[in-house]
């Protein structure tokens, strides 16, 4: 699978003009007479914003970025579900196992009575329908499952064919979302994919075909995209008090400028600000700020991404004085108070995390300076390009420290930031990718193949999650016998190994690894739970509003 799906994003309109709310000119939405819900409805607008940055891609067979997914939990509902420990429970599918004990084949039990935005029932034909989907377009998450044929057999059971053995295919289908199948045919046009059209792409990208807690009122592309509460949710939605209510709408805005994210925040124009990517300053002057509160969730890693196809950093001697050079205690001592910590190839609390060389992390010039003599190029001969996404400050900062660290080997670095479209663009070829990209990654699904699959595995090199451009057939042989192995501790010790041999190519630069940091108004409840992956945390069915405290 390669990640130019994420170019989709370059073809859409990016506004990045302040988004400001003197009033959303909606009508307030009246909730259902359930008790203590009612009695909130009169204190304030149950109304939340919460900042999607830059674009929102809200097809379930297209969506594959971080703020994609957080969109897209709120509208569908994945097949299973993670749990805060990196688990799985049920969710649309109650009960799953391998058929006579083969990984190649999956069934699922479908939870009846679960119904769709439209009223309709969601059965093992909708499920199958949204496997094929996104098997035959081919994009988003497709990829991190296979190759994957379906077989219906019966109204609420369903078998999933694979093309190789994966024993963590369940935990993959976290990032797979079932759709209204008769609604999407209902608004097919001609595309790509035979008796079935476009598949509804087009209709899909301002419309929902989902089950999940909140449904989409509109979508304005690059600039925001309207959610209300969907008070058929399968999971209900309990009685409140009347500080605890359900939240009614949501508003997802496309705006990744600092100070205008600042000043909204400020002025309660924000409610929920779920990017990341601030200063250590923004940070602590959130921290101070009345009526904010930062949470912490899912871990995540800043990854320098190093381009192993263009000089100089095709060589791997000078990518080695590049781990080596960079000063990671200082930057990780300005990020520890936010929970910075020394990072490796997958996140520390990840089951089978390795430390890898050069942890570790700390700078050393005279290591640095012995890599250098090895390498084909002299300092002074070449320079090296870093590029982050505009407005990340975190970005620009690891880059500044690079900057400086690597001015003392006489290496000159040269520092850009280009908008996101671009940015992303750009990592579509090796050619075009500079030496330097970096990228912020959590875990996708709850297992350390997440990693490996997508940023090592030969089948997915290139774009943003493995900008480094390596193609090694002996990672893909390892990750895949760990997909083959159903034991648990020895799929763990696989994992060891892959992180091991990917250490000594030295294809990135760890910088830290943070939780994820996002801001919230002290009138939101929660998250009532945090979970390992990118996400759930950002389903509002998991937050609740004071609207006494907002008013």
């Amino acid at each position: 699978m390669k990640k130019s799906l994420l170019f989709l994003i370059a073809a859409t309109a990016l506004f990045s003009a302040p988004f400001l709310f003197a009033g959303t000119g909606e009508k307030e939405t009246k909730p259902e007479k359930e008790g203590a819900v009612e009695a909130t409805a009169p204190t304030a607008e149950n109304i939340v914003v919460i900042n999607g940055m830059p674009v929102i891609i809200p097809d379930p067979g297209l969506a594959m970025d971080w703020y994609d997914t957080q969109a897209i939990y709120n509208l569908y509902s994945p097949l299973l579900y993670p749990t805060p420990d990196g688990k799985l429970k049920p969710h649309i599918a109650e009960k799953w196992e391998p058929v006579g004990g083969k990984l190649d084949h999956w069934r699922f039990a479908i939870k009846r009575g679960i119904k769709f935005h439209d009223g309709s029932t969601l059965d093992a034909e909708d499920v199958a329908f949204s496997m094929n989907r996104l098997m035959a377009m081919g994009k988003g998450y497709s990829g991190i499952m296979g190759k994957v044929t379906t077989k219906v057999v019966d109204d609420y059971t369903v078998d999933f064919m694979l093309k190789k053995p994966n024993a963590i295919f369940p935990n993959t289908l976290t990032m797979f979302w079932p759709i209204n199948k008769d609604l999407v045919l209902q608004h097919k046009t001609a595309g790509d994919y035979g008796e079935f059209g476009d598949y509804g792409q087009d209709w899909l990208n301002d419309h929902d075909a989902g089950s999940g807690p909140y449904m989409m009122v509109s979508h304005s592309p690059g600039e925001r995209m309207e959610a209300t509460r969907f008070k058929d949710y399968f999971l209900g939605w309990e009685a409140q008090d009347p500080k605890k209510a359900p939240i009614e709408q949501l508003i997802f805005i496309m705006n990744y400028e600092t100070s205008t994210l600042m000043m909204l925040l400020k002025s309660q124009q924000l409610d929920l600000e779920a990017n990341g990517g601030f200063s250590r300053k923004t940070l602590k002057e959130i921290q101070d700020a009345p009526g904010l509160r930062l949470n912490q969730a899912w871990p995540q890693i800043w990854t320098v991404w190093i381009n192993t196809t263009v000089p100089p950093t095709d060589d791997v001697h000078f990518r080695r004085a590049l781990q080596y050079a960079f000063d990671y205690e200082g930057i990780m001592e300005q990020y520890a108070p936010f929970g910075a910590k020394e990072a490796g190839i997958i996140p520390t609390t990840v089951p089978g995390y390795l430390r890898i060389p050069p942890q570790p992390r700390r700078q050393n010039l005279d290591k640095a300076r012995e890599e250098l003599a090895m390498s084909k190029y002299k300092p002074k001969d070449v320079k090296v390009v870093y590029h982050f996404c505009a407005g990340l400050e975190a970005e620009e900062e690891i880059g500044l420290q690079l900057q400086a660290d690597l001015a003392k080997l006489g290496i000159s670095l040269e520092i850009a930031g280009p908008p996101w479209p671009q940015y992303s663009e750009e990592c579509a070829k090796p050619n075009t990718t500079p030496n330097l990209t970096i990228f912020l990654f959590p875990l996708v699904y709850p297992s350390p193949d997440s990693f490996m699959f997508f940023m090592y595995h030969p089948d997915n090199i290139g774009g943003i999650y493995s900008a480094h451009w390596h193609v090694n057939n002996e990672f893909g042989s390892l990750i895949d016998k760990a997909r083959e192995t159903l034991e648990n501790e020895k799929r763990l010790e696989i994992y060891k190994q892959l992180q091991e041999k990917i250490a000594s190519q030295a294809l990135a630069l760890y910088a830290y690894e943070i939780p994820a940091q996002f801001t919230s108004q002290e009138y939101l409840i929660g998250p009532k739970e945090v979970f390992p992956i990118v996400g759930p945390t950002v389903n509002m069915y998991n937050w609740r509003i004071d609207l006494t405290k907002k008013k």
